[in-house]
């Protein structure tokens, strides 16, 4: 079978013989030019650009055959469709705001994204931050203009290469923001937006209502690309718990999630949702929105999959299962591990196995390619 009938396949219920395996980021720019072989090296992959802006305009063939191959090496079962997209759950092309460099230094960068927010990236070890967003009042928020997420000239690159991927059997996704994420990363600081969820819900619902109209809107024109699934992220816990209260999140973010999943499923289209942390409270208000696929499910954020499970029912595709520390574990202790959830993951249901937060940049070649190696023996029961 292509990728695009095996993941087709999976989110209709059935048992495949291979479990299938996604990658979610790895942690730097140019990790993956050291872990793969040099042929397999191509620009675009990372989720900066290095210079300028990501154009709305095609990847190219060249671009997206290197994609093709890049994803067979590293086994990823999806292909995301859009300039740096395939480089973190997530992130980058049109549906998300897009971002330029305005600055550039031997050791950082610093982008602004279409919403006037501004982050550094730091190079060694790699990390960000971001410094500014544009919304620190309710007059802010009026005055904010935003790009046109109806204009065709955003989607006509990514129509393309969606319909070059889909001929050559790959499964397609498109990225948006999401809905509670979004309004923090672009929009309003973090701690901010939570007051404003308990001491001005009017504005909240603005702030949030500003990203969900605009991400609704791009996903409305990447399902009529032909995209086979829209992905998320909307982290919504720690560690420990739930970053809002799920009350608050049935209130103000549950309504976005069920719109996006009848929208995505009136063109046949799947959505995939991302959220880290302990966030078993909503699992069955996900399931209930329409999620298809959640990730990633780490068990050190209490999240076992049997939980999981009995909690989103039969139908839910759960992507992930991996613990947070498992690239800094032997290689004993990390096949022991991948068997176990591997196993668990067919036993309960359909599954894709995924790490919990990307490689990071102190895996080596050599353990990398043992890690493919392994994790392919495991998923196919060898």
């Amino acid at each position: 079978m292509t990728k695009r009938e095996t993941m087709q396949a999976l989110i209709a219920g059935n048992l495949l013989e291979v479990t299938p395996q996604w990658l979610m980021a790895f942690s730097s720019t140019d990790l993956p030019q050291r872990l793969v072989p040099r042929e397999l090296h191509y620009d675009g992959y990372g989720e900066y650009p290095t210079d300028g802006a990501y154009p709305f305009s095609s990847t190219g063939e060249l671009r997206l055959t290197r994609q093709t191959t890049f994803n067979i090496h590293i086994d990823r079962c999806a292909f995301p469709v859009g300039w740096g997209a395939n480089a973190a759950f997530g992130h980058a092309g049109p549906g998300e705001f897009n971002k330029r460099v305005i600055e550039k230094h031997a050791d950082r960068m610093v982008v602004q994204y279409e919403t006037g927010a501004r982050r550094e990236i730091r190079y060694d070890p790699h990390n960000y931050d971001t410094f500014y967003l544009p919304v620190q009042s309710e007059a802010d928020l009026e005055k904010l203009e935003l790009p046109d997420p109806e204009d065709p000239a955003r989607y006509a690159g990514f129509a393309e290469d969606v319909a070059w991927a889909r001929f050559h059997g790959e499964w397609t996704v498109g990225w948006i923001n999401g809905f509670f994420s979004g309004v923090h990363y672009f929009l309003r600081s973090y701690e901010e937006f939570c007051v404003d969820l308990m001491l001005n819900p009017d504005f909240a619902r603005a702030l949030i209502r500003t990203v969900g109209d605009w991400s609704l809107a791009a996903a409305k024109n990447m399902c009529e690309a032909g995209v086979d699934c829209i992905g998320f992220c909307d982290d919504l816990g720690s560690g420990q718990s739930m970053l809002i209260g799920p009350s608050l999140y049935r209130e103000f973010i549950w309504p976005w999630h069920r719109r996006l999943c009848e929208l995505a499923h009136s063109y046949g289209a799947a959505v995939h949702m991302h959220s880290h942390g302990a966030i078993m409270p909503i699992m069955q208000d996900i399931a209930a929105a329409g999620v298809d696929i959640l990730n990633p499910l780490d068990p050190d954020d209490h999240m076992p999959m049997e939980e999981v499970r009995e909690a989103v029912g039969p139908n839910v595709v759960l992507c992930g299962g991996m613990n947070k520390h498992f690239w800094d574990w032997t290689r004993d202790e990390q096949a022991i591990h991948m068997k176990s959830v591997v196993a668990c993951g067919r036993e309960l249901g359909p599954h894709i196995l995924m790490d919990s937060g990307g490689v990071p940049d102190n895996v080596t070649r050599e353990s990398f390619d043992w890690f493919l190696a392994t994790s392919k023996e495991i998923r196919s029961g060898l």
